[in-house]
């Protein structure tokens, strides 16, 4: 049963951020995490994930070039980039754009509706 659930990497560089929203998360999805720019790009190429959740700020790579590589390594797979700002350049290689502070139920319905449109 767990194959059928959506995987899901989430790119946060704030550890508290990151194991809340991870735990948030987990109850409907299979979550992978990762603290930086770099670290998320080496675990979408591990992974394969169906949905990436990225924040923008991150050290390393910032959120839209993770999302211009994954889009460019896997164009089915689907990018959510969170930010604190209202305008991102870049934020046209992501699916949705979601403002900080985040609602954790529009993100788990923006990952469940992109989880599934990924895997047809």
């Amino acid at each position: 049963m767990d194959t059928e659930r959506i995987k899901v990497l989430l790119v946060e560089d704030d550890g508290d951020s990151r194991e809340l929203l991870a735990e948030l998360l987990e109850e409907e999805f299979d979550v992978q995490t990762a603290g930086d720019g770099l670290a998320g790009l080496k675990a979408f190429e591990e992974d394969h994930p169906d949905v990436v959740v990225t924040d923008e700020s991150l050290p390393g790579m910032c959120g839209t070039v993770l999302a211009q590589h994954v889009k460019a390594r896997a164009p089915h797979t689907r990018v959510i980039l969170v930010s604190g700002y209202s305008q991102v350049e870049g934020a046209e290689h992501c699916d949705v754009v979601l403002r900080k502070p985040i609602d954790v139920q529009r993100l788990s319905a923006a990952v469940e509706s992109l989880g599934e449109a990924a895997r047809h």
